[in-house]
């Protein structure tokens, strides 16, 4: 089951939160397609996943697709606010 998520970029041009916010999770092993306005990510780390992004203004949508059945949804976006934190603040959608 897919794992969707809201979220809202902080600082005042979202399309360079979102540059910095790529930039910061690729250091980080995660790989991306796409723009500043959507696209796809994967991450090969400790764990596996894979998912879509999408950003109007500063609200910013993302679906991870895929990802271990021992991790939750819950769990996810509680990493994405400690780690990201700095860039956005997410919800479950």
């Amino acid at each position: 089951m897919a794992c969707k998520m809201k979220c809202n970029l902080k600082g005042d041009d979202p399309k360079e939160t979102l540059k910095e916010l790529i930039k910061m999770a690729e250091s980080e092993g995660f790989i991306f397609h796409g723009g500043t306005t959507k696209g796809t990510f994967e991450y090969k780390g400790k764990v596996s996943a894979q998912g879509e992004y999408k950003r109007s203004g500063k609200n910013f949508s993302i679906t991870v697709t895929k990802y271990p059945f021992f991790v939750t949804c819950g769990m996810i976006i509680s990493e994405m606010n400690k780690r990201l934190g700095k860039y956005l603040s997410c919800e479950k959608a």
